[in-house]
């Protein structure tokens, strides 16, 4: 029973003369709102291939309909009318802007042009449609920021809440590439939508920013689907919860405390400062970040008209930053390896995307203050706040150096030194390789070329990763340093994971351990199942470099030989059930095995109890 507490709190929230019934409008409303936007985008994706239904066109005028009514009949329920618009901002500015487009509609209808081009029902007519649909969407997507917002509030373990939203994502993703309108075809050639496993697999590949495809992407997909998956790894590689939280804050709504706890574990960081300038800090950055790396790759399309120069630096800007791998070049950058396009600005976009939010937030804030330092007075300037780099920041640089670094010689050194094996790798292709092997996905070389050895040292990079809290995936560099320190700890007796002058805690290395697990099992479990389907153990170390790029969202793919003598991506050449254990391994390896485990063993209890400490032998 409720307490009698809460009846004020909950009449001064939701005044109504009619509780129940104004929930189940609300409860209609969302669903009329789901209900158009999949008609419109369905509508849409049939209108290249002539057979959209006028019938089509009617759900929206009628979603909008009941909005425009359901709005009315609440505000004549309401107990407080007056603050009735401020309380349903969205709801009554669609309900509003609705009727007075229509009748806009209406009176120029005459003048408009007949858009669907069938000679039914006018211009008049698919003015009001268009009119309907343009509504829906925005409501639409102002209802979806609303219920994520909400969702986020509700006490949700995060790791749940991060489960649900790329299925969620990957969901509508696999819709809209299944439309005809997603697909390229040549004039002769049927209009038809893409199979269900080929969206499906290409929409959690770019969702969980790996970059791995069963088909070529510049030439199956139209610049419609090529722009739904530049979308989709640019929605994944930030995640939902960012750009919800953002768009509350640009609407000048306040973010609540239990949103910023959720968005904290989500980002993996430990900081409690200004939410609003977190958000601002990862959305601008990205942009800025991504624009500019888009107008540096400008020279490497310009020979292409200029739309397409702007849709291809700003696609290859994104999926660098983002670490998605998704190319809309020939063979990835095979060839290209030695110009500073390729070798310069993406593998900088590649790195900083792989660094993680809250180590490029610190960085920036430290950076600022010792600026700000140096060139103010010494004898009178004293910062408010001394800013730091934090233990976090110091151990991603570390290891991103040394990876990078060690990557990149015994890349180059394995190849050139191999015997028996002529290889014209050069430095630059070395260095960008050693770049990409991590998280990214591109490739300036033939990967299926390379030596067993080299390979091996790629699973190595595949396995560590990205940072915690950036675009990329594998165990973490994290999780990397933690291990090695904690091997130095034991080489030198000490009881204590220590570094930079801090103590490790043994939660963190505990969690540490427990990440390495599960990923490992992950990549051998997923190993063992394409070994099984495919039937070719000659092929064991290629399938090993599938899985591993797999779970580690990297994307590189080696090269095999067909039956019919012809070489072509292990991706591609799996059959049907490989491709599903390999979707499986994308999406655990975006999220985490663990967090995957997080989220359906739920919160765990904590105990107030110890049990005895006991020895045992390791080895």
């Amino acid at each position: 029973m409720k307490s009698v507490q809460s009846l004020p709190h909950q009449w001064s929230s939701k005044p109504t003369r009619y509780p129940v019934r104004v929930k189940w409008l609300r409860r209609m409303d969302a669903t009329s709102q789901v209900i158009g936007s999949t008609v419109i985008v369905i509508g849409h994706g049939l209108r290249r291939s002539g057979i959209i239904p006028w019938e089509l066109g009617v759900v929206p005028i009628l979603v909008m309909l009941f909005i425009s009514v359901s709005t009315l009949v609440r505000f004549r329920w309401s107990l407080a009318q007056q603050s009735f618009a401020k309380r349903n901002f969205w709801t009554v500015l669609a309900a509003a802007v609705w009727p007075l487009g229509v009748v806009a509609v209406l009176i120029i209808g005459p003048i408009l042009p007949d858009t669907n081009g069938d000679g039914f029902g006018g211009p008049r007519w698919w003015g009001l449609v268009h009119l309907s649909e343009f509504v829906v969407i925005l409501y639409s997507l102002t209802g979806t920021i609303r219920g994520l917002r909400k969702f986020t509030s509700g006490g949700v373990n995060p790791a749940f809440l991060l489960v649900a939203s790329f299925l969620m994502l990957i969901t509508v993703g696999t819709i809209v590439l299944m439309l005809p309108a997603c697909r390229a075809f040549p004039p002769q050639v049927a209009l038809e939508g893409a199979p269900f496993l080929v969206a499906f697999f290409t929409a959690t590949s770019a969702s969980c920013v790996t970059g791995l495809i069963v088909v070529d992407t510049p030439t199956y997909w139209s610049p419609i689907g090529q722009f739904v998956i530049m979308c989709l790894f640019q929605i994944g590689g930030l995640g939902i919860m960012t750009f919800s939280a953002f768009f509350a804050v640009i609407a000048g709504r306040n973010v609540r405390l239990s949103e910023f706890a959720t968005l904290r574990d989500l980002l993996s960081s430990d900081g409690v400062g200004d939410i609003r300038r977190l958000i601002y800090a990862i959305l601008g950055f990205t942009f800025v970040a991504e624009l500019i790396g888009a107008i540096f790759l400008w020279p490497m399309f310009a020979d292409l008209p200029l739309s397409q120069q702007i849709f291809m630096s700003l696609f290859h800007s994104i999926s660098a930053f983002c670490n998605a791998g998704f190319a809309l070049t020939e063979n990835s950058f095979v060839g290209m390896g030695d110009t500073w396009c390729v070798s310069g600005v993406i593998a900088a976009l590649i790195i900083t995307g792989g660094l993680g939010f809250s180590v490029l937030y610190n960085l920036a804030t430290f950076v600022r203050t010792e600026f700000k330092r140096f060139t103010g007075s010494r004898l009178f300037y004293v910062p408010r706040q001394r800013h730091r780099l934090r233990l976090e920041t110091k151990l991603v640089l570390t290891s991103t150096i040394v990876l990078l670094l060690g990557g990149w010689g015994m890349i180059y050194l394995l190849e050139r030194t191999g015997a028996g094996h002529e290889s014209s790798i050069s430095l630059a292709d070395a260095w960008f390789q050693s770049v990409t092997f991590r998280t990214a996905g591109f490739n300036t070389v033939d990967l299926g070329e390379l030596q067993p050895s080299t390979k091996l040292i790629a699973i190595f990079l595949m396995i560590v990763g990205a940072s915690p809290g950036s675009t990329g995936g594998g165990i973490k560099t994290i999780v990397f340093a933690v291990g090695a320190v904690g091997l130095l700890t034991v080489i030198r007796g000490r009881r204590k994971v220590e570094a930079f002058g801090r103590t490790i805690s043994e939660t963190t290395v505990n969690r540490a351990l427990a990440i390495v697990f599960t990923s490992l099992l992950t990549v051998m479990a997923t190993t063992i199942l394409i070994v099984i389907f495919e039937g070719r153990p000659e092929l064991f170390l290629d399938h090993l470099f599938e899985a591993t790029s797999a779970v580690g969202t990297v994307g590189v793919s080696s090269t095999v030989q067909l039956d019919t003598n012809e070489f072509a991506s292990t991706t591609s050449s799996l059959t049907s059930p490989s491709r599903i254990v390999v979707i499986v391994a994308m999406f655990l390896g975006r999220i985490g095995p663990l967090t995957l485990l997080l989220a359906l063993a739920g919160e765990g209890r904590q105990t107030r109890y110890e049990y005895p400490t006991e020895r045992v032998t390791l080895g």
